[in-house]
């Protein structure tokens, strides 16, 4: 008896194990039908899925296909363009004709702005180029028996241009720094508007120029005197008298004032420059822009240098020891042409290209600055020049400052010069050269119309 209440009981809790399993959400069977469920509901949205993306790319290829606009033939387009002529379009073949022409302003539009940006890239590689290779440069130069100071001013105040700067002594030819040696002695380039100082002071030698009246210019047939002429840096002025002068005279002073020849400065690697071939330039632009002339920067301290001091043209040299500066001597490499005269007439237009010129960014508290800028297009990129002295009453600083990169311009050449002064002038010419104390007083003539120039 025992034993079958114990198979009935077994029965009984396996049948009813049995149900619970079927009838529970958590059951086999019912795992199984949930899992067949989700599988066609899957199934279903993978279709639609499907289909979403049939859609979305015969979407898009519509959608290429507007953005190209209608599709007329060469023979179609001509064709509606001679009735057009006649006013025989129908308003749907008017409309057609409009998208079309709209369409091609767009693809225009998009071809010249890929160009602009492909322009852009390029001057951006060429000018990270030039800066690359300047800072190379530098880390070249040869320091020995520089002045620290001088030099770290101008370093600092090129703020990674591509450029050059020569700061020397006006008076003896002593060279306090360069920066970047191989660009100031080895790379000759076109001197734009610096050739101006060249071209004036040999028109006043030949006395082609009569500086006590205006010089009367066809370009607008209003006068303009040598001081404004020089400050404002006027093309067609210094056209003028290069026409005046003739090739031969223009490149006897140049070569007397020391370009196209090496200064002998004790640097290695030092050029020649060059100057124009004899019928190879217009010698109207030659002496406004400087075309055919190749300068390097430490010719152009040097000249400018031998304008401060009445006309010496020194070997501008370093001393390489503490000796060589305690024993130092001037090396004149001879006197230039020019009157104490003509030396202040081109005076007195430095000092206003500084006062109120092109070269206001050069402007120094402690000493009258005055220089010439340039400004035009090298064989790469732009040139930005400015040579000039300080001070005019106490000529002690040479700075001369060449630039070469897409945004160069004289007037930025002339910050960095201006940089320079501000930091080192109050060391070299002290407290007592200031600027309203200048022996010569510059005004500006009144500039009506004038002529877009290089600086």
């Amino acid at each position: 008896m025992k034993s079958v209440n114990r198979a009935v009981t077994t029965t009984f809790v396996f049948a009813l194990f049995s149900a619970l399993v079927v009838i529970s959400p958590n059951g086999t069977a019912y795992a199984k039908k949930r899992h067949r469920a989700a599988a066609a509901k899957e199934g279903k949205k993978g279709k639609s899925k499907g289909r979403e993306r049939v859609a979305s790319t015969r979407g898009g290829r519509h959608s290429r296909e507007a953005r190209r606009g209608p599709q007329i033939s060469q023979s179609q387009l001509r064709d509606m363009m001679k009735r057009q002529r006649r006013g025989g379009l129908s308003k749907s073949e008017r409309k057609l004709l409009a998208s079309y022409r709209a369409e091609e302003r767009r693809q225009a539009a998009a071809r010249a702005a890929a160009i602009r940006a492909a322009r852009l890239r390029a001057i951006r590689a060429r000018d990270e180029a030039l800066h690359n290779s300047a800072a190379a440069n530098i880390l070249k130069d040869n320091t020995t028996g520089e002045d620290p100071d001088v030099r770290r001013a101008a370093i600092e105040a090129l703020g990674g241009r591509a450029g050059t700067a020569v700061v020397m002594d006006a008076t003896n030819g002593r060279i306090y720094a360069i920066v970047n040696q191989r660009m100031a002695l080895g790379s000759p380039v076109k001197p734009c508007s610096t050739v101006k100082l060249v071209v004036g002071m040999a028109a006043l030698h030949e006395k082609v120029l009569d500086p006590s009246t205006d010089l009367q210019l066809a370009s607008n047939g209003r006068g303009l005197n040598l001081t404004d002429a020089i400050a404002h840096s006027n093309n067609p002025f210094f056209q003028e008298l290069g026409r005046r002068l003739g090739y031969e005279k223009v490149i006897g002073y140049a070569h007397n004032f020391g370009f196209g020849q090496k200064t002998g400065a004790n640097y290695l690697g030092e050029s020649d420059g060059f100057l124009p071939e004899e019928g190879e330039q217009n010698t109207g632009h030659m002496s406004s822009h400087g075309d055919g002339f190749g300068f390097t920067a430490i010719q152009l301290a040097s000249f400018t240098a031998a304008i401060a001091n009445g006309g010496y043209l020194y070997v501008p040299r370093i001393p390489r020891t503490p000796e060589e500066a305690a024993s130092f001597k001037p090396e004149l490499r001879r006197k230039i042409e020019m009157t104490p005269e003509d030396r202040l007439r081109m005076l007195s237009g430095m000092i206003g290209a500084v006062n109120y010129g092109t070269a206001r960014a050069a402007y120094d508290p402690i000493g009258q600055v005055a220089g010439k800028t340039g400004t035009c297009t090298g064989d790469s990129a732009k040139l930005g020049l400015f040579t000039s002295f300080s001070s005019i009453t106490n000529p002690k600083l040479v700075v001369t400052v060449i630039t070469n990169g897409s945004g160069e311009a004289g007037k930025r050449a002339a910050d960095v010069a201006g940089k320079i002064y501000r930091s080192i002038s109050t060391r070299f010419l002290g407290p007592g050269a200031t600027p309203t104390t200048a022996a010569i007083e510059v005004q500006p003539k009144i500039m009506e119309a004038q002529p877009k120039n290089h600086d």
